[in-house]
């Protein structure tokens, strides 16, 4: 599984471990000049909603994406 630093120069301990498809949630998002909606999210991934809305949860409370105005913001390597 990958390792992302929530912050820029991190150690193992401060890193988390991603499945694939955290990782390609947390891509989407870091890579977006904009917030980016779950319904895009969504339509991006392919993945059942209760699915996704886990992964975000899970980004989120690892600092990695921020919700702002019922989007997501990515935080990545920030």
């Amino acid at each position: 599984m990958p390792l992302v630093c929530a912050a820029g120069n991190c150690d193992t301990s401060e890193c988390v471990e991603l499945t694939n498809r955290e990782s390609l949630v947390c891509s989407i998002v870091c890579q977006s000049q904009e917030p980016v909606s779950f319904t895009r999210l969504k339509e991006a991934t392919d993945f059942h909603q209760e699915v996704l809305s886990r992964i975000v949860r899970r980004l989120a409370v690892h600092g990695l994406v921020k919700k702002v105005d019922g989007k997501y913001l990515g935080e990545c390597g920030r």
